[in-house]
């Protein structure tokens, strides 16, 4: 599927100004695949790994990557967390959303959760729009790597 490069929609479902590619990290099959619509839906490219070392290897060969949106709690291999603080050393910029249905504070402490946006699952679309739209880039003007 080709990210549009504008979005004549309106409403909730969220407008585009620009082409953004997700990454979508999520262990859960169903879950993954789920969320993978409802980003396609809101007019996102997207790109799903199913583990943190998958998304790496991703982020590294993949420049056109605008945003990481991963599950905080993924039981095998690394966790969301780190995942999200591996990738923002990799590109300083990206734009990162942590999801999670566990508590806030089961993942981490505040102060570590701080530098990231994140949104508790369950979400409903207009929810995960909303959140996606106000995600801005930190560390650089751009998360995309070389600029």
């Amino acid at each position: 599927m080709m990210a549009p490069t504008t979005s004549t929609t309106s409403g909730d479902s969220g407008e585009l100004s620009q082409p953004r590619t997700i990454l979508l990290v999520e262990d859960d099959e169903l879950v993954r695949l789920s969320t993978r619509d409802a980003l396609e839906l809101l007019g996102y490219h997207v790109i799903a790994e199913s583990n943190g070392a998958d998304a790496l290897a991703r982020l590294r060969r993949d420049d056109e990557i605008d945003i990481l949106f991963t599950d905080g709690v993924m039981p095998s291999g690394m966790s969301g967390l780190v995942l999200a603080r591996e990738a923002r050393a990799l590109r300083p910029g990206l734009r990162i959303l942590l999801a999670s249905g566990h508590a806030r504070d089961g993942l981490a402490s505040e102060r570590e959760l701080a530098e990231f946006t994140f949104l508790a699952k369950p979400y409903r679309l207009q929810e995960l729009a909303a959140t996606l739209r106000a995600l801005k880039p930190t560390g650089s003007e751009d998360g995309r790597a070389g600029v």
